[in-house]
């Protein structure tokens, strides 16, 4: 049975505004949910994410990508998890993202309820 996330405040960096409305749509009522459309946009309001819990961050994005924009932040909010979600996988990519220590990397498309199922585990790890 898939574990839900609430009361979670979820910040999403995805320039696909279908995938930011599904994902957006799918978290809030039971959690905050903020979106940007590019890392800068994001990184603008950096200050604004004392108490975030979850970024999801696409790989590909205008401007700086995912991994650069996790670096940033993961620096700043070490508490955090930080998914990467990208659709075009390759091994470049997950050995990066292993070596930089995100939390978790998935492929688009994916379940939502796989997504909220992997959150719920970083989170309940980060607890005990």
């Amino acid at each position: 049975m898939p574990r839900r996330i609430n009361d979670q405040n979820i910040v999403i960096v995805e320039d696909d505004p279908y995938i930011t409305e599904s994902l957006t749509d799918f978290f809030s009522g039971r959690n905050s949910v903020k979106t940007f459309a590019s890392a800068e946009d994001a990184l603008a309001v950096e200050d604004d994410f004392v108490n975030v819990n979850v970024f999801i961050f696409d790989y590909k994005l205008p401007g700086k990508n995912g991994v650069e924009l996790f670096q940033h932040l993961r620096e700043l909010y070490p508490a955090a998890k930080f998914i990467l979600i990208t659709g075009e996988m390759n091994y470049d990519v997950a050995e990066e993202t292993r070596k930089l220590g995100l939390d978790a990397l998935m492929l688009k498309p994916f379940d939502f309820t796989i997504l909220e199922d992997n959150i719920s585990g970083l989170i309940s790890a980060s607890h005990s």
